[in-house]
């Protein structure tokens, strides 16, 4: 298994990222492909090849995949901007639906293993948190439309057949060489320059740290598991829970956080009110437990400290 060869696309995200950590980490002879569809290039890393690709052309994609003959590919690359995805619909479709739909073409056809994330967007958050085998449906926005669209791809390219993996998660975070966003970032860096927020009371989750994704990622590799697992975290807090969270853990003012109702902050994108996913089936089958948000923060701020 030492010597596979693993296409890890959507390289410069946080999941990527993690991903690629813990696998160089792990394998000191592991032969990892990062490919990234943004101008800016990877970061250099040994015992690696950066590939630049455009994620809406197929026929790159397909360029890529035939040339470097992966055994297992990692699909952390999608649209996941919400709002984003609102307006430009078609391309949300192309890289969250028809992206998916090639790898698994490819995975099922060569015999490689697909492993690929989804989100919690694709229920309508009205029942959370959910189970794997909780029905789908009724996404409230594009984002999640296109995702479970994307889930049932991969679905119909491999026939009923098992050689996948699907990670549905939610509100990651953690560290990025890249400078990438996300909301518990945002909101330290706003309590680091003394920033007055209003955070809602709502929009229920509980937020996955990215390390954890890249372990299930590992196991799931080296145990070859396949079929759908939630991987989220261990607290399930509203929004301004979070940012309290966030205060009490690295020792910030509270009094910079305000709370205000769901309704009063405007979003383009309907966002789901009650979301989150339920881990026990992951925890059972991976052998790991998920990080709460303190445990996570400070394991982010560490390896941040380190590098």
């Amino acid at each position: 298994m030492m010597s596979k060869k693993i296409l890890i696309l959507g390289a410069t995200g946080k999941v990527g990222e993690a991903v690629t950590d813990l696998f160089l980490n792990e394998y000191k002879d592991a032969r990892l492909v990062l490919c990234t569809g943004s101008a800016k290039k990877i970061t250099a890393r040994t015992r690696c090849q950066r590939v630049e690709i455009d994620y809406a052309d197929r026929s790159n994609v397909e360029e890529v995949l035939e040339e470097y003959s992966p055994d297992c590919v990692v699909n952390a690359a999608a649209m996941t901007g919400v709002d984003e995805c609102e307006d430009e619909k078609d391309l949300a479709m192309i890289l969250n639906c028809e992206l998916p739909r090639i790898l698994a073409g490819y995975a099922n056809k060569n015999n490689a293993h697909l492993i690929h994330y989804s989100t919690d967007y694709i229920f309508d958050g009205e029942g959370g948190p959910y189970l794997e085998d909780d029905k789908p449906g009724g996404a409230i926005s594009y984002y999640g439309y296109s995702k479970l669209a994307g889930e049932n791809a991969i679905v119909s390219e491999f026939g009923g057949e098992m050689g996948y993996t699907i990670f549905r998660t939610n509100v990651v975070y953690g560290r990025s060489r890249y400078g990438k966003n996300d909301f518990i970032n945002w909101i330290i860096r706003c309590l680091e320059n003394e920033k007055e927020m209003k955070i809602i009371d709502g929009q229920w989750c509980n937020p996955t740290f990215s390390d954890d994704l890249a372990w299930a990622t590992l196991k799931a590799f080296e145990q070859e598991i396949f079929g759908v697992f939630n991987i989220a975290g261990k607290d399930y807090l509203s929004r301004y829970d979070i940012a309290m969270k966030v205060c009490d853990v690295l020792n910030y003012d509270r009094g910079l956080l305000t709370k205000i109702k769901a309704n009063k902050l405007v979003q383009k994108a309907k966002r789901p009110r009650k979301g989150g996913l339920v881990t026990e089936k992951a925890e059972l089958v991976f052998g790991m437990k998920m990080s709460g948000v303190s445990r996570g923060i400070l394991q982010m701020k560490e390896r941040t400290g380190n590098d």
